[in-house]
């Protein structure tokens, strides 16, 4: 699942690529993953001038030019993908914004899913959102988006939010440490990637009880959790798919993971087996030599 870091280089694409052109033409292939009718949604849709992009925990949300918004979560599988004008080779603009899922996935080879919902943008690009199976996009006025968003925890990486606002969380706080991480209305964006990736760094076993943390464990793992996130998105983050045909810098982060995914393999810091257990109903990896 797409966590902060791959968000957060979604984000980073769309502003320079998608940002200040307008929707010609939508295509709607999976209407579930609307809030609105297909033919509600496309027409809204038509004419309408992205001013911006931007991220909250794992949520992206285009601002659009008529005080409305769309906001969109990949959930597990979803997926962004970005066809310029110039890459279009077997299809034109319009013959992408009238197939079905079937003929996209076999003209376009590297499309990362079924196309859920297509957008024709102004400069004769296209905006894909694959693979909407679990995933939204929803078409927003104000006062439900800001309802929607208050629903969220603190994002790590807002230049606002410090290790004491971090400690701060914890107050009146019991149980396990990682599924406290992965609660979005604790801290919003980190999930399984990256909640066992800042434990191994911050040292803390994912099974610790949040009562057992000292003030010193609680501000390493705020500055492990914050390098890591940073890291990723400096390096590509996690996803294997490839925002674009040119995109050769998504994934990058894949090969520094310490822990996560890493099970039987050797730690890089003592050489132990790492292990793994299901906490919270989730995978947690974790060396037990080097955590505790």
């Amino acid at each position: 699942m797409p966590e902060t870091p791959e968000m957060e280089i979604y984000k980073n694409y769309l502003t320079k690529w998608v940002k200040d052109k307008r929707i010609i033409e939508s295509n709607v292939l999976r209407a579930k993953s609307l809030n609105l009718e297909s033919a509600d949604f496309c027409q809204r849709m038509t004419g309408r001038h992205i001013k911006d992009i931007t991220r909250r925990g794992k949520y992206l949300i285009f601002h659009l030019d008529n005080d409305h918004y769309l906001l969109t979560h990949m959930m597990l599988d979803g997926r962004l993908y970005y066809l310029p004008a110039e890459n279009i080779e077997t299809l034109s603009q319009s013959e992408v914004l009238h197939s079905d899922a079937e003929e996209l996935k076999q003209s376009i080879k590297e499309l990362p899913g079924k196309a859920s919902v297509v957008f024709g943008l102004s400069d004769g690009s296209v905006l894909f959102f694959c693979s909407l199976t679990l995933g939204y996009l929803h078409y927003l006025g104000q006062e439900p988006l800001n309802e929607k968003l208050q629903e969220l925890g603190k994002d790590p990486l807002d230049p606002n939010f410090r290790a004491e606002d971090f400690i701060q969380l914890f107050e009146g706080k019991r149980g396990m440490i990682k599924p406290w991480l992965m609660n979005p209305k604790n801290i919003a964006g980190v999930g399984n990637a990256y909640s066992n990736e800042g434990l191994f760094r911050a040292g803390i076993l994912p099974t610790r009880l949040i009562s057992s943390l000292s003030r010193d464990d609680k501000v390493g793992l705020y500055h492990s959790l914050v390098t890591i996130l940073k890291d990723s998105i400096r390096l590509g983050g996690d996803m294997e798919e490839r925002f674009a045909p040119w995109d050769d810098f998504t994934g990058g982060y894949n090969p520094h993971f310490q822990s996560y995914d890493r099970e039987g393999k050797a730690c890089l810091s003592c050489h132990e087996m790492i292990q793994k257990m299901e906490v919270g109903g989730r995978n947690a990896f974790f060396c037990s030599h080097c955590q505790k």
